[in-house]
């Protein structure tokens, strides 16, 4: 394509080049043969020698393309003609070397004076000034006549239509002989380069097995040869990397599968183990508190309080392992229902004011009248351990807990004045024991659990869970729960405090050192206490209506019994100590009840049974 506009417009421009040279040699010509018979004609324009003149134009008009000659005197009247003229014009009007053409193009005109030369010498016998000097003499060529010759065009015209087949039969066979070249350059070397570009791509998108065919023309053989060499190495190369891979994989599997086994196997160990722990720990807290509620003396009360605390840590290490090992096993099914967050904030509050209060923080709660659709338990305990976790890290200000709407889902957000986290950190929080500002792994500072816990429960909840923080500045912990849309609720009741706990405890579990340690701690409250550890003889101790019950499920199997109406239309408050069983809901059919999770801190079970009891102040019990 190149070659061939080139051979076009180069062809174009010669022919129009030759054109014009042919066309300008015409009019030189002409003009050179008007000039020339001028003079000649002088003398029988200026004697009126019609003969003479005649014998010019006849002479003239021999020559070649010369078509007419025609002599005019200075009337512009001809003097004498030579062949068939098409000029129709006054010479006289015409300048000197007027070049003209006919209206078909056919005939060109070219028109030229005849000048005569006339000597006026001044008088010698005058005398005057200049007399007898040169300047007093002058010549002057006046116009005597005028020739008029035309000239064919033919013979140029047939001279161009040569021109012009002469260059189109050269311009096509250049552009033949490019062709055959081009024809020749596209099967000897363009395509064995289409070719190996085809394969190349092949070989770019993994078709291993691509060669390429080599050409019959051999331009290319050597580059052929060597890239189907390169394939068939990158080929061989590539099947021992599939097969190192295919060995890799398996032996990562394997080892996969067997860390998962292992991770498993501890996650129960740890869960079986926590529960084997719980009871003897549970045991434990109940003797420490009944031992600093006997103590009266300073020591011993000291030496109590320590050995209280010591067992709070252990008990809250416990709980959180317990927790993590759970939530490994999938052992935590949520429970979702739609519930108003405002209850929940006021737990929360009442169960961590005090903590934030001994800190010197101000823990608020913003009011909501939002719902949400979860796991209510789990919600709770999730913020639970954001708001303990803003505690712990706050040396001032305080703690903010506020719920807002965004979009179709509630975004639950903790805010506190603490140390903050750097972004580095961010990510690490969230990991089993990691604990910033704590390398002493002090207990008083956290177990580095209740983050970890949280960021399982939001993954079984499927809740995003977020954090924004500046360093020194503080932090902010973010839940997004599904918005639910708000139930019609009963107005509540008016309550009325009581002072002392002035009421009736039925407590059924295995008779054993922990038991009696709960009798007696129940006692020490003030609670009218009845001890049974066989459910079918609680039975009839229902008739008595007591206002609380706590039984042992895991161990007294006494849910059925827990779930029944006495025949006086009252319904004891219900304590599950320990873990719920898995078919709690079917049984209970709806009875409200509460739960504590072993070991059971006795400041919980004082404050739910402070909350239990103030909220039965106004039923009326029957004896």
């Amino acid at each position: 394509m190149p070659a061939t506009v080139i051979a076009l417009v180069l062809a174009g421009y010669f022919l129009v080049l030759r054109y014009a040279d042919v066309e300008e040699s015409l009019i030189s010509r002409g003009r050179a043969l008007a000039r020339q018979l001028a003079p000649a004609a002088q003398y029988g324009a200026f004697s009126g020698n019609r003969d003479e003149l005649r014998h010019l134009a006849d002479t003239l008009i021999q020559e070649p393309e010369v078509t007419a000659v025609v002599v005019f005197d200075g009337a512009g009247m001809p003097l004498a003609q030579s062949g068939l003229t098409r000029f129709t014009g006054d010479p006289n009007r015409l300048p000197e070397g007027w070049t003209g053409k006919s209206g078909d193009g056919e005939t060109l005109f070219f028109h030229a004076k005849i000048l005569h030369r006339f000597s006026q010498t001044d008088d010698p016998f005058v005398l005057g000034p200049g007399a007898g000097s040169s300047a007093g003499r002058r010549d002057d060529f006046h116009p005597i006549g005028s020739v008029v010759l035309e000239l064919s065009r033919s013979g140029l015209l047939a001279k161009k239509r040569e021109m012009l087949a002469v260059t189109v039969i050269f311009t096509l066979l250049t552009l033949a002989a490019g062709g055959l070249l081009a024809v020749r350059l596209g099967r000897d070397v363009l395509e064995p380069i289409v070719n190996l570009q085809n394969a190349v791509a092949d070989i770019r998108v993994g078709r291993l097995d691509t060669r390429v065919t080599p050409h019959p023309a051999g331009t290319l053989r050597a580059l052929e040869e060597g890239v189907n060499e390169m394939v068939a190495a990158m080929q061989a190369g590539h099947d021992r990397l599939e097969q190192r891979i295919a060995a890799a994989t398996a032996e990562l599997k394997e080892k996969k599968e067997e860390a998962e086994r292992s991770n498993l196997a501890k996650s129960r160990f740890l869960a079986a183990a926590s529960h084997d722990l719980r009871q003897p720990l549970h045991a434990l807290a109940l003797f420490a508190a009944e031992l600093e509620h006997a103590t009266r003396n300073g020591p011993q009360q000291r030496l109590a309080r320590q050995i209280s605390a010591a067992v709070g840590v252990m008990s809250e290490l416990l709980e959180a392992l317990l927790d993590i090992s759970r939530l490994d096993v999938a052992s935590v099914r949520p429970l979702r229902e739609e519930f108003a967050l405002e209850p929940l904030f006021e737990r929360i509050y009442a169960a961590h004011s005090p903590a934030a209060e001994a800190k010197g923080l101000r823990l608020r709660m913003v009011p909501t009248r939002l719902w949400v659709g979860s796991d209510p338990r789990l919600l709770e305990r999730m913020i639970g351990n954001l708001v303990a976790n803003a505690i712990r890290y706050a040396e001032r200000g305080g703690v903010l807990v506020g719920a807002r709407r965004t979009g179709k889902d509630v975004r639950i957000e903790v805010w506190d004045t603490g140390i903050g986290i750097a972004p580095e950190h961010q990510q690490l929080v969230f990991q089993e024991f990691f604990q910033i500002g704590n390398p002493e792994r002090d207990p008083g500072k956290g177990l580095g659990l209740g983050l970890a816990i949280v960021d399982r429960m939001a993954k079984r909840l499927e809740h995003p869970l977020s954090l924004r923080s500046v360093l020194g500045r503080g932090s902010v912990f973010a839940i997004t729960v599904p918005r639910a849309t708000p139930l019609p609720v009963s107005p509540p009741e008016e309550e009325t405090k009581v002072g002392t706990f002035s009421a009736r405890a039925l407590v059924i579990c295995p008779h054993d050192a922990t038991c009696d340690s709960l009798c007696s701690l129940l006692e020490s409250w003030g609670l009218d206490t009845t001890y049974m550890d066989n459910a079918t003889e609680a039975e009839l101790l229902l008739l008595a209506t007591p206002d609380v019950v706590l039984f042992d499920e895991e161990r007294t199997g006494a849910a059925a019994l827990a779930a029944r109406r006495t025949g006086h239309g009252v319904t004891p408050a219900m304590i599950l100590l320990g873990e719920a069983p898995a078919d709690m809901e079917r049984v209970l059919n709806g009875t409200a009840y509460a739960r504590l999770a072993k070991p059971v801190r006795p400041a919980k079970l004082r404050a739910l049974l402070q909350h239990i009891l103030d909220a039965r102040q106004g039923e009326t019990v029957t004896p």
